[in-house]
């Protein structure tokens, strides 16, 4: 019975003694342990400026880049989206925007419902064609991650034109 014990006690001794090594242990010297972490300067955020206009590249991959912002940024009630909205077109008179991009875009936060606004936080561009000089992108090429929404919640298509270098609604 006490040889039970002894070996219980050498082995609870062996394990508290690996586990002290495994944590480093006190050294009495200057480890790098006791260092305290700090960022690295490289890690600070780069200003948005510095990023390059999704909505300015060639093509439908630049009209779909430009549609992606502009809806993730409406859910977010970010005003900066409007750049991808084109000055007196349809679509800023519509029903959504009522003639007044950064209001209309800041409201649009109190105005769908939660798990639509979810949906367009997380909404993907994959769909689309070039007629002429047009994007044409229907609501069927819109994909979303999570949340929910029904073409009445958008529109059935949305017609972008390159305007000043950058895709712009147009419709």
């Amino acid at each position: 019975m006490a040889h039970r014990t002894l070996v219980r006690s050498g082995c609870v001794l062996i394990a508290v003694a690996a586990l002290a090594a495994a944590c480093g242990g006190d050294d009495g010297g200057d480890s790098d342990a006791k260092k305290v972490y700090t960022v690295p300067s490289s890690a600070t955020p780069k200003p948005a400026a510095d990023a390059p206009d999704p909505g300015a590249r060639d093509g439908i991959e630049g009209a779909r880049a430009a549609l992606q912002a502009f809806l993730r940024g409406q859910a977010r009630g970010d005003a900066a989206v409007c750049r991808y909205v084109a000055d007196g077109s349809a679509f800023l008179k519509g029903p959504a925007l009522k003639g007044n991009c950064p209001l209309g875009v800041k409201n649009t936060v109190h105005v769908v419902r939660p798990l639509e606004r979810q949906a367009l936080r997380t909404v993907v561009v994959t769909g689309g064609r070039l007629s002429g000089e047009d994007a044409v992108i229907p609501f069927s090429a819109l994909h979303w991650t999570s949340g929910t929404m029904t073409v009445s919640t958008l529109q059935p298509r949305f017609t972008l034109r390159r305007a000043e270098g950058t895709w712009q609604i147009v419709r």
